[in-house]
């Protein structure tokens, strides 16, 4: 199911947007400071305008992803929210949540299934369909390679890796 693609993308990315929302903040406040060496041509000044439009742009969507998983976990049963947030944002292992749980490692593939699949239901829900995020995230290619990557990825061997972006 492409959705359940999505959820493990943006599930995946959550733990990396606060770092890139400040790499984006840095790179504005550099290219802000540097501005004033530009002539006054008007050319320079729109060029350099539209460059922090833009970034102020990517800034504002990364918070809304955010916004968007945090939502999506308050919203699913914790059992569900909790699984997703041990593999996905604290990048654990599945035999250490298993561990953590004190379940069998079967029941955390199962378990983990399961909330990828309410998760991606309530995306849906929201109205938060793969052209939907596509579109949102057209700028963040790094999401999309994720995204791409994922698809390509044969079956359950994307569930054995323990994958970072």
């Amino acid at each position: 199911m492409k959705e359940n693609i999505w959820a493990k993308t943006i599930l995946g990315a959550y733990r990396h947007l606060e770092a890139v929302a400040d790499a984006i903040d840095k790179i504005i406040l550099k290219t802000a400071l540097n501005s004033y060496h530009f002539s006054l041509d008007t050319n320079d000044v729109y060029q350099t305008s539209n460059k922090l439009i833009e970034l102020g742009e990517r800034k504002v969507t990364l918070i809304n992803l955010k916004v968007l998983v945090e939502e999506m976990l308050s919203k699913l049963d914790s059992k569900d929210a909790d699984i997703l947030i041990c593999r996905y944002i604290e990048n654990m292992k599945f035999k250490d949540i298993a561990l953590e749980k004190g379940i069998g490692i079967r029941t955390v593939f199962r378990r983990l299934d399961r909330a990828e699949d309410m998760f991606s239901k309530k995306l849906l829900n929201l109205g938060y369909s793969s052209l939907k995020l596509k579109n949102m995230l057209r700028n963040e290619t790094w999401i999309l390679n994720y995204y791409d990557y994922i698809s390509s990825a044969k079956g359950d061997d994307l569930a054995i890796k323990n994958i970072a972006l």
